[in-house]
């Protein structure tokens, strides 16, 4: 079944970097000529829509569906490897209230309350106009010769994404290459003689603070431990004392400033293989963005 979940944490920051996006509001209109990538509100725009078009299709079908919650600005900042944002650490600690909220959805989703509901019979012809005829694929091979992905062609699903980005399947190939370069560059990343510094300076602030850590992926992996068996308040509690320190620390010792500025270098010297894949992501968002207004509006 064609799902979306609330939470997207360890992925948000990933597919940010890698389709270049960012946080100001985008401009009220967009020029057919103008190329660039979308604002994070406008994604939630495109994805509001998706989810109206898809409750449209199935409804003239004579199918209910539920429009599933769209992550919003803040949640999208969840997962990051390492924030310099206070405020967002103050509020959210580490995300545990988006991961909370995403179980809730998932839980009780009414469309999945209503599928399970239904005779093996109808629910294989729900999940057909859904998510289309999965005997009838589309793949495309993911970047780096890292493996092949398959998607059904058809259904509601796909007659959305049509709608909003010109064509399903070559939005389909190009979202998979241009989302999917992390694997690329993600280890000389985290590797780079660049860090040692940045992330010394980093347990040093951390230690000083209390909190002894050797880096923040440590950090991260004790952090889950930790509060494997709290009570949730008692959870998210911990979590923000920890993530202020963590993003504090963060910010003083530049670690956060550094990790942004060498994931945009690598990442941009990746997308140079596949410069034409980049202009059609650009082109087909900035076209789902257009549609997207006309759609919700």
């Amino acid at each position: 079944m064609r799902k979306k979940t609330l939470v997207a944490a360890a992925l948000a920051a990933a597919v940010c970097c890698a389709a270049g996006c960012n946080t100001p509001a985008e401009r009220q209109t967009v020029p057919n000529t103008e190329v660039r990538d979308l604002t994070v509100r406008g994604e939630i725009r495109v994805g509001r829509a998706e989810e109206r078009l898809v409750k449209e299709c199935m409804a003239a079908k004579g199918y209910p569906y539920w429009e599933l919650p769209v992550p919003g600005v803040d949640e999208r900042k969840a997962g990051r490897y390492v924030t310099d944002d206070v405020d967002w650490a103050r509020r959210y600690g580490y995300g545990r209230v988006f991961e909370e909220r995403g179980e809730e959805i998932r839980r009780t989703d009414p469309t999945t309350v209503h599928i399970n509901k239904l005779s093996p019979r109808e629910r294989a012809a729900y999940n057909k106009a859904l998510d289309g005829d999965h005997r009838n694929r589309m793949s495309t091979e993911l970047p780096g010769g890292t493996g092949t992905v398959h998607a059904p062609r058809g259904g509601c699903a796909n007659q959305a994404r049509s709608t909003l980005y010109g064509d399903a399947e070559k939005w389909f190939a190009v979202r998979k290459t241009i989302e999917g370069i992390l694997p690329l560059y993600g280890r000389d990343l985290m590797e780079d003689s660049r860090l040692t510094q940045p992330v010394a300076r980093w347990a040093r602030c951390m230690k000083e603070a209390g909190r002894p850590f050797d880096d923040p992926g440590r950090l991260r992996q004790e952090r889950v431990r930790a509060t494997a068996d709290m009570p949730s308040a008692e959870a998210h509690r911990f979590d923000r004392t920890l993530a202020v320190l963590d993003a504090t620390c963060a910010g003083k010792t530049s670690l956060a400033r550094t990790m942004r500025a060498l994931e945009t270098s690598y990442r941009e010297n990746v997308l140079k293989r596949y410069v034409k894949q980049r202009a059609a992501y650009r082109t087909m968002r900035l076209h789902a963005l257009r549609q997207a207004d006309d759609v919700r509006s």
